[in-house]
């Protein structure tokens, strides 16, 4: 019972966020005053993941969806504009650490889970290494 209400409450909150994204796609704006600001964007992307995690999986549930939703939060273009390389490197890599403590846990146990977390730790790592060096340049 407690995994439908979970999966409900996630359907519906991606129904709703949705919608809003498209609407906001719609009013073309170059500017958009949010009364929301970027940095606390991601600490709610951050925290919502957490929170899902943790209804439907218990402690292991909330370090696979606090890692997953840091990976993703740290990762977007206004992640981006809004933090230095740095920062995004130190929040990626903690957010993979905490996945992968997490998947380990569900795994197997207390040394899965220190063997997830070297894994996500370093997995995240290279990932964001990888990141920074991507220049795309127009060819004409």
């Amino acid at each position: 019972m407690k995994r439908l209400l979970a999966l409900i409450l996630v359907w519906t909150l991606l129904v709703i966020t949705g919608t809003i994204v498209s609407a906001d796609g719609a009013t073309h704006h170059h500017r958009h005053k949010s009364k929301f600001g970027r940095k606390a964007r991601t600490a709610a992307i951050i925290a919502g993941g957490t929170g899902v995690g943790a209804l439907v999986g218990g402690k292991k549930g909330a370090a696979i969806g606090g890692g997953g939703a840091g990976l993703y939060a740290f990762n977007r273009k206004a992640a981006r504009h809004h933090f230095k390389g740095k920062t995004r490197t130190i929040g990626t890599v903690a957010s993979g650490t905490a996945a992968g403590a997490g998947v380990g846990a569900v795994a197997g146990g207390k040394g899965a889970a220190a063997i997830g977390a070297g894994a996500g730790a370093a997995g995240s790592y290279l990932y964001s290494r990888h990141k920074h060096h991507k220049h795309y340049h127009r060819r004409y």
